[in-house]
């Protein structure tokens, strides 16, 4: 008599296989670069067979789309909840530099793995437009009666984006005193702006 089938038993292990692809990827991404995440080091780290990442992942950049996505995870991108009961201007430009400087810090090390691989912005592209895309949003949610305000948005990310937080950092401050800096910067000038009606918008 024929074994009964059973597809929820073999979809666990794809489902496995498929994860530990992703999370050996992603290592390699991180730690080696691009270059080095060839199908048979991925497969190697991953304890899988080749022929298992290539029936996954069909294309390289398929393989690079689901580790972006499970980069994004991993660091846990604030969104627009951080803003839940705050009322104030002040309170949210506050709030958005504390949570964007603490993801900063968990994504340090991608940072710095983007900055050195020009390749990863090919294979991530879609995914790194959306990622500006959300923050930006979170930006101008911050900004509240200021959100359509370009000149706001450019200096709010121009002050509290990455560029400006790890040049803080690489000259000795802490997270925390790099975020109070920045406060320190931009919140009297966009401050003024908002209490300023007649303020080329």
């Amino acid at each position: 008599m024929p074994r009964p089938y059973n597809l929820g038993r073999r979809a666990a292990p794809k489902a496995e296989n498929r994860s530990r692809i992703v999370a050996a990827a992603l290592e390699i991404f991180r730690d080696r670069g691009l270059a080095a995440a060839s199908n048979l080091a991925i497969a190697r780290a991953a304890d899988v067979a080749p022929a298992t990442v290539r029936n996954h992942f069909p294309q390289q950049d398929d393989l690079a789309r689901a580790v972006f996505e499970a980069m994004l995870a991993e660091l846990r991108v604030p969104t627009a909840a951080i803003f839940d009961g705050l009322g104030s201007f002040r309170e949210r430009v506050e709030r958005l530099a504390r949570e964007l400087a603490a993801f900063y810090d968990r994504s340090q090390p991608w940072w710095r793995a983007y900055e050195r691989e020009p390749e990863l912005i090919r294979a991530w592209g879609g995914g790194v437009d959306q990622y500006y895309a959300d923050v930006e949003r979170l930006m101008r949610v911050a900004l509240g009666d200021l959100s359509s305000d370009e000149r706001s948005l450019a200096v709010v990310a121009s002050v509290i984006g990455p560029p400006t937080f790890f040049a803080l950092k690489e000259r000795g401050l802490s997270a925390d005193e790099a975020v109070e800096l920045t406060l320190e910067l931009v919140l009297p000038w966009l401050e003024q702006r908002h209490d300023d009606p007649t303020a080329e918008r």
